[in-house]
């Protein structure tokens, strides 16, 4: 069966959002959020700012589009198919890993911008909120295959775990290690998968080798 066509308009305005998401996400990781108005999204995208409402409603569905384009950017898809297609505990972990650290290193100006911002913007919080709750929802997925493949310490509930992983792994996280402690991305990725394969991963489910799964 062909492809759906898709006309010269249609791709036109596609496009178009994807301009003004991208001059968005440039902004906000070079000024910050409170600091870059639509109108200097307009300018950037080179667009009316009529056009930013038209193509994306308003300033939340530009905000959570952008958590969209953020995931795409960080090749969150890709990581996540590693992640299910791992057969060891310690390659779910070291893929888990591997996926937050991609959306960090890629993304992290504007990701730390709207988490600056979001306190004084409802708006942003919503979109903030968002982002937080994909991300719990990842170390969830994780701990769960985890936990199917049998690599699961005994003495620590799915719960427990998940909570963990997703404060080792959230944006302060890698900000402590590769900005305050001076690690490069390559040394922090393989000091987080050691530290969380000895506090997660039975000694006998090939724990030992999840340094060598990234």
């Amino acid at each position: 069966m062909p492809a759906p066509r898709v006309d010269r308009r249609e791709r036109m305005a596609a496009q178009t959002r994807q301009d003004i998401l991208t001059a968005a996400r440039k902004l906000f990781g070079e000024r910050g959020y409170v600091a870059t108005s639509i109108a200097d999204i307009a300018a950037e995208a080179d667009v009316a700012v009529q056009t930013i409402y038209s193509r994306l409603g308003s300033k939340r569905g530009m905000l959570m589009a952008l958590i969209d384009l953020i995931d795409e950017e960080s090749g969150v898809a890709e990581s996540a198919a590693e992640l299910f297609a791992a057969t060891t505990p310690a390659g779910v972990l070291g893929a888990e890993v591997r996926l937050t650290r991609a959306f960090q290193e890629r993304c992290g100006d504007v990701i730390g911008a709207l988490f600056a911002a979001s306190a004084a913007e409802p708006e942003l919080a919503e979109a903030v909120a968002e982002g937080q709750r994909r991300h719990r929802e990842g170390a969830r997925i994780t701990v769960d295959r985890i936990a199917e493949l049998g690599g699961l310490r005994a003495d620590v509930p799915r719960a427990q775990a998940t909570g963990l992983l997703s404060v080792a792994l959230a944006h302060d996280g890698w900000l402590e290690l590769v900005d305050a402690q001076g690690l490069s991305w390559d040394d922090a990725e393989a000091w987080l998968v050691t530290a969380l394969a000895r506090a997660l991963l039975r000694q006998d489910a090939d724990a030992a080798d999840a340094g060598r799964a990234q």
